[in-house]
């Protein structure tokens, strides 16, 4: 198999939006948006899509269907942050969020065995968010306020005032990192191109990677590296079992971003979000039902082309194998 490395380079400060609106009928006069600090694989798949457009119209209206039809044979696999040629990776517990090394994650499974007292436990999971997160090391907040501009009169619209917090790199070697097996991602090399929320500026450098991809590995514990998206048929099957499939995280809802063609936002699902840890009954738990079957035969499944675009990426703890979770 082919594959790609394709390192995102910041040349300034970023902005990746979750939820959230900007309408003042519903946010008040002012409003305020932070950035993402990993920016979501729609974000991603939009620009690679967009660099690799070559003048053909999409074939239709539908975000998904146009990104997929750019991206061609592309698998998008991601994501992850590299500081001076190392790997650095998201872990999260509830609202807690950090950058670690690989070998900070190796002290995961004996703790989320629970063969420790409690007293113990959290000791050692705390001292992983305060101890050894890189994250404030690495990456700073830039506050700036702006406004809204009324396209046909250039004048100011009333009420339109906000705050965007951007994500500030304290380095200058920092890239965001995902890998793609497809010699397509050459096309992408050296492009300096507009990113995420407020035409931000980065550079792409694609590269030749190891073999990282590979569907076979079986480990008790794996990280999520991308929102692992729930679909709303399997959601009730795992929610009762939740504590069966995440070992530690955060559910939620989240939107995949905004429809800039149709000017609205983009659907908003729910997903074991990136930094969280899974248990190995999540790959298995959905592969006997009917759901699953149905889909491996159904080529135009909404789920499966999520992951294609970098959903559901997944890495064992103890090395970096790139894989899906197949939860449809």
């Amino acid at each position: 198999m082919v594959v790609k490395k394709v390192l995102i380079k910041p040349l300034e400060p970023l902005m990746f939006r979750s939820q959230g609106e900007f309408e003042p009928l519903i946010t008040g006069s002012h409003t305020s948006a932070q950035s993402l600090i990993i920016p979501r694989p729609s974000t991603i798949a939009g620009l690679f899509g967009y660099i690799l457009f070559n003048g053909t119209p999409p074939s239709n209206n539908d975000w998904l269907n146009n990104v997929v039809h750019l991206l061609g044979n592309m698998t998008i696999y991601g994501t992850l942050i590299e500081a001076d040629g190392e790997y650095l990776f998201p872990l999260r517990m509830g609202n807690l969020f950090a950058l670690v090394k690989q070998e900070t994650l190796l002290s995961l499974p004996e703790l989320l065995k629970g063969g420790e007292e409690y007293e113990k436990w959290e000791k050692g999971i705390y001292d992983i968010f305060y101890e050894k997160n890189i994250l404030f090391k690495l990456i700073g907040s830039q506050d700036r306020i702006g406004i809204s501009i009324d396209k046909q009169t250039r004048t100011v619209k009333e009420h339109y005032l906000y705050t965007a917090r951007y994500i500030s790199f304290k380095e200058r070697n920092i890239a965001y990192a995902v890998f793609t097996d497809s010699d397509k991602s050459d096309e992408m090399n050296g492009k300096v191109i507009n990113f995420g929320g407020e035409s931000r500026v980065v550079k792409i450098e694609v590269v030749n990677s190891d073999d990282v991809i590979s569907e076979g590995v079986n480990e008790d514990y794996y990280l999520a590296l991308s929102p692992i998206l729930i679909p709303d048929d399997s959601l009730d099957d795992f929610l009762d079992n939740v504590a069966k499939y995440v070992a530690m995280g955060k559910v939620d809802k989240i939107t995949l971003g905004f429809d800039i063609s149709r000017k609205r936002r983009k659907e908003m699902i729910t997903a074991v979000l990136e930094g969280s840890v899974i248990k190995k009954d999540f790959l298995e738990a959905f592969k006997g039902d009917d759901r699953y079957e149905k889909c491996q035969k159904k080529e135009d499944h909404r789920f499966k082309k999520y992951q294609k675009i970098g959903y559901n990426t997944i890495t064992p703890l103890n090395k970096l194998k790139l894989g899906k979770v197949n939860i449809y």
